[in-house]
């Protein structure tokens, strides 16, 4: 693993490593600490820490190590284990397996770091060289140079080359027609190209020219004598140049601890003597810093061998890693591009098995590597836990993550032991449950068979328990980790799914992702698409479709599509039938969305008789969702069958209480919906008819699939004569009638009183036409309360009685009348005497009537009187009605009509007095009535009246009037009366009149009137008085005017 250049809490290991740097006699400086401790994190960080470093001038001059990174070199050995296998054993062996060879390698591989660290031109005088890049102008201009100084020395010593090459030049401007100086250009220009030609095939040539062998006569030979030594020795002349002429003064050495040569950090220390010896190197010391582990050497070796020794503390070992881990996660997490789902507790459960930095990082690198590698490839979401867990069971057990990927190895048999576990657990509890099933309570049978279902679709860490844990522990051979991970479910039956590329060619990726979640028991979004579907259901076996996982809604569509796989179809069928939460979304889902999703409700449905019930107990299947599954029903399921899913009336219930629920079914068929109308027997209350099919309203409306109310006659006449609608419910009945519908008329016929109460009694207002509800009272007849109340609440008005149950009055006259004072009481009736006459010849006047005919007066007045007879005259007459009505018929009533009982002082005076009474009338009764019932204002009306009159009618009306009154009455009477008569009224009055009481023979002088004269003339008619004369009564002082008067001479009687 690299080594991290930013380690943190190392402040202490730098500031003792710096101060240890800038002391002159400190030359070996150790960094002890264990494997993955942080050694070479601590380098790196103080290497970058000095690269950083600001310096000041002062800092310059004072410190011997500045800038130690540009001065330092780091050397490294690494040490590698090979694994062999033999027999069935493992065992470790280095890679050198000859320890003589192994110090001379590695000390000539530590010599190779620091001479290949300079590039060539740094060391020119070394005897080692390498390779390195040279670049093509520099060695065209070196052979342009010396080719240059060879024609020089050319010219200068064969002097007439140079005339040749001066002709040459000219021929070439003739040849071009061009100057010399051109001419000489284009020769120049040639020479370059074919130099520059020669040049680059040497380059070629010479790179590939090897020296393969060397042959030597016989018995040649050579020998050198430094052979034996060591390659430190060899080379010691060759080391201390490199120092001389380099910068570096500062070597870290990593690794070489691995190797187990303690021999090699001794000839280390001897270099690092012998260089730092040098009076060439001495005044800038070499310094040789060391990561090595605690106990390469002994308590006495390590203090004498190093100079000063820096311990280093393990950054995580057991206890901290999940710390580590934790800190980790909360890193990755926020810049991995492909995020990712670890959650805390799963570090925290894994932590214990990682003790090492080194193995942490590693594990937390190649778990980044692994899924960005499996996702690119898959472009699925694989579980991130899952790859974490391969991850740290591949770092921890290499070996056994190698036979997993060769199907071998503990793991597969890990998994194999379940399934004969499983098998034999299924078996014991198949085996209760067929021998218990009819003698057990339903509640624990089902138990079981849960418990049956859910063993059989369980995963491995689902059914490990104490009991069978030793099951596990014994196939895993006491591996811990993988017990543990395996009781976990961190690595399951999809475990090769996570240490493989996918190859989708063949089979889409996106398919076998699916079929991976299937088995991980992870659920998956319902429309996850499936590319080879029908592939996926081979794959899957019938287990699988017993799990709720399987809700895909591709899947379900290849298999309802196809004919077969008939035990999988049932599996998912008994699925859906749990009626839990997943469960139903998917169904909703697939109700929607699926294109089989006919046939899987018809499936449903004929294997599960609660089917409705169960979707209206579950609370979060919303109206539009419960009308797809209904929709599927109607248009899927046998008619039979919809009456057996009809449990308690339910789904006959959806259809009356929904109103809209035709509009809500709108998509489904015609013929399926009438038929389901028809086995569900069902009786729409209230119905939204606006878009409905004509079929299905023509069948509802035809076969009276609904109760008789307001809402629904209303539809009815909506569909059969809308130019009608507008006056229902106003007049409910005449607009059936009016309607003409068949099958609606003789519904309302037959259910005509709970019409009468549930449809027109519940309106507000009714006007129906006179007719049509004179036809409801005639079969209203038996029901006189409801007759009364329909009269009540129509506004209407008969214009005949006897068209009103006329013909009941033989079998139902109590009931007749009743409905008769019922149109009385309310007015309904109009008001004519010949609908009054009607009345009174059957009932006589009744309160009913009376009230009727009072309060009716006024249109009375216009109303004939030809039907009216002498009796009914006479009724009315005589029946007590206020005046006001009397006067109606007063042209009609002769004296004879009225009884005597009925004349009263009031009622004489009235009739007398009303303008309608005839005079003949008035006469008869004047003279019939007047002197027992004489009223004041009949008597002082007497002489205005003009009626015939008679002494009782005189002497009645003689005390309500006063002197005058009296003397115009007798004036107005006189022919009537005698002598006895006058006297008799002389006698009532006063004084000059009152002397005609005196009939000795005097003269009795009166006023000369009229009235006087129309007296005193009847008075000598009759021998009262035997003259009368004018006679001039002088003036007197108080009355200047000479007065007449009448002077009559009063006869003496003996």
């Amino acid at each position: 693993m690299t080594p991290t250049d930013s380690a943190e809490q190392v402040e202490e290991y730098l500031e003792a490593l710096t101060w240890a740097l800038q002391q002159k006699d400190i030359h070996n400086i150790a960094l002890a600490g264990a494997y993955g401790s942080g050694k070479s994190s601590i380098i790196e960080t103080f290497l970058r820490g000095e690269r950083e470093k600001k310096r000041t001038i002062v800092d310059r001059l004072r410190s011997r190590n500045q800038r130690i990174s540009a001065i330092s070199m780091k050397i490294s050995m690494a040490e590698f284990e090979i694994w062999k296998e033999d027999a069935g054993k493992q065992e470790k062996t280095r890679r050198h397996d000859d320890s003589s060879q192994t110090l001379n390698e590695v000390s000539e591989w530590v010599l190779k770091q620091i001479f290949y660290k300079v590039e060539s031109n740094e060391i020119p005088q070394s005897r080692y060289h390498k390779l390195c890049r040279r670049a093509f102008w520099s060695d065209y201009t070196s052979v342009a140079l010396a080719l240059f100084l060879i024609v020089s020395l050319i010219f200068l010593f064969v002097p007439f080359t140079l005339d040749r090459m001066l002709a040459l030049v000219d021929w070439i401007a003739l040849q071009g027609a061009f100057s010399t100086v051109m001419g000489a250009l284009t020769l120049c220009l040639f020479v370059a190209l074919v130099l520059a030609g020669a040049v680059y095939k040497w380059r070629f040539l010479f790179s590939n020219l090897k020296l393969k062998v060397l042959k030597l006569p016989a018995g040649t030979g050579i020998e050198s004598e430094r052979e034996s030594e060591s390659v430190f020795n060899r080379h010691l002349d060759e080391i201390v140049y490199f120092f001389e002429v380099t910068k570096y003064r500062v070597v870290f050495f990593e690794d070489l601890d691995r190797l187990d040569e303690p021999n090699l950090f001794v000839r280390l220390r001897e270099l690092n003597t012998l260089l730092n010896n040098s009076n060439a190197i001495s005044k800038k010391p070499v310094v040789f810093v060391y990561a090595v582990r605690d106990d390469l050497f002994g308590k006495e070796d390590r203090t004498k061998f190093f100079d000063f020794i820096i311990p280093v503390i393990p950054i995580i070992n057991t206890p901290n890693s999940r710390e580590v881990l934790l800190e980790w996660l909360r890193k990755e997490k926020e810049k991995d591009k492909y995020g990712h789902n670890i959650s805390e507790q799963f570090m925290r459960d894994v932590s214990p098995y990682i003790a090492d930095m080194r193995i942490l990082r590693n594990i937390c690198n190649e778990f980044l590597i692994y899924k960005g590698t499996l996702k690119k490839s898959r472009n699925t979401a694989l579980v991130d836990y899952k790859i974490f867990a391969m991850i740290l069971f591949k770092n921890l057990y290499p070996q056994d993550f190698a036979h997993i990927q060769a199907e071998q190895g503990i793991i597969k048999e890990v998994f194999a032991g379940k399934e004969s576990y499983r098998r034999e657990k299924e078996k014991v509890l198949r085996d209760w449950v067929n021998a218990y099933q009819n003698a057990m309570p339903e509640k624990d049978v089902l138990l079981k068979k849960n418990e049956l279902h859910d063993l059989v679709h369980a995963p491995l860490h689902g059914i490990i328990n104490e009991e069978n844990i030793s099951l596990v522990r014994e196939k895993a051979k006491n591996n811990g980790l993988l017990v543990f991970l395996v009781r976990r479910g961190y690595i399951d039956e999809t475990y090769v799914d996570y240490i493989n590329y996918f190859k989708g060619e063949s089979y889409p990726e996106r398919d076998r992702d699916f079929i991976r979640a299937v088995k991980e028991q992870r659920e998956t979004e319902f429309f996850y698409g499936l590319h080879k579907p029908l592939a996926v259901i081979q794959d899957l076996s019938v287990e699988d479709f017993g799990q709720k996982e399987i809700y895909n809604c591709d899947l379900v569509d290849a298999l309802l599509a196809q004919d077969g796989e008939e035990e999988k179809k049932e599996a998912l069928y008994t699925r859906l039938k749990f009626s839990d939460k997943r469960s139903w979304e998917f169904l909703c889902f697939y109700v929607e969305s699926g294109k089989q999703s006919g046939r899987l409700i018809e499936a449903l449905a004929m294997r599960w008789t609660n089917i409705w019930v169960s979707i209206e107990d579950y609370r979060w299947i919303f109206e539009d969702q419960q009308d797809l599954f209904l929709a599927r029903i109607l248009e899927n399921v046998p008619k039979k069958r919809i009456g057996e899913l009809n449990i308690g009336g339910v789904l006959t219930d959806v259809f009356e209480r929904n109103a809209n629920i035709l509009q809500r079914l709108k998509g489904v068929r015609a013929d399926c919906i009438c038929e389901a109308l028809d086995v569900l027997s069902v009786q729409f209350h209230h119905l939204d008819i606006d878009g409905v099919s004509k079929v299905i309203l023509d069948d509802i409306f035809t076969k009276n699939r609904y109760v008789l109310n307001a809402d629904m006659v209303h539809n009815v006449i909506v569909h059969v004569a809308p130019l009608l609608a507008k006056d229902f419910p106003a007049k409910s009945y005449t607009v059936v009638r009016k309607a003409g519908y068949a099958p609606l008329v003789e519904c309302v016929h037959d259910n005509l009183i709970s019409y009468t109460k549930e449809v027109m009694l519940q309106q507000e207002h009714l006007a129906d036409d006179e007719a049509d509800v004179l036809a409801l009272l005639d079969q209203l007849i038996e029901e006189v309360d409801l007759c009364r109340r329909l009269i009540d609440k129509e506004n209407f008005r008969v214009s005949k009685l006897r068209d009103c149950c006329y013909v009941h009055l033989p079998n139902y006259e109590e009931d007749v009348r009743r409905i008769w004072d019922a149109l009385l009481s309310t007015k309904k009736l109009a008001a004519t005497w010949e609908n009054i006459y009607a009345y009174w010849v059957q009932f006589h006047i009744t309160q009913e009537l009376r009230t009727f005919i009072e309060a009716r007066g006024d249109s009375l007045r216009e109303s004939g009187t030809e039907c009216l007879d002498e009796d009914f005259i006479r009724a009315l007459v005589n029946g007590g009605f206020d005046m006001s009505i009397l006067r109606i018929l007063l042209p009609l009533v002769r004296e004879e009509h009225i009884d005597a009982n009925t004349v009263t002082k009031d009622f004489l005076e009235q009739i007398i007095f009303a303008s309608e009474s005839s005079p003949a009338l008035r006469g008869e009764l004047l003279q019939q009535y007047g002197p027992v019932h004489m009223t004041e204002r009949l008597a002082k009306s007497l002489c205005s009246l003009q009626l015939p009159m008679t002494k009782e009618v005189f002497f009645a009306a003689w005390n309500y009037l006063n002197y005058s009154e009296r003397l115009n009455l007798m004036a107005a009477c006189a022919d009537l009366l005698g002598s006895e008569d006058f006297e008799r009224c002389f006698d009532d009055m006063d004084e000059p009149h009152h002397d005609f009481v005196d009939r000795t023979k005097h003269k009795v002088r009166i006023s000369k009137t009229d009235v006087n004269e129309k007296i005193a003339q009847r008075l000598k008619d009759i021998d009262y008085i035997t003259s009368f004369a004018d006679e001039a009564n002088p003036a007197t002082e108080d009355d200047s005017i000479e007065e007449t008067v009448l002077v009559c001479w009063v006869k003496a009687i003996s």
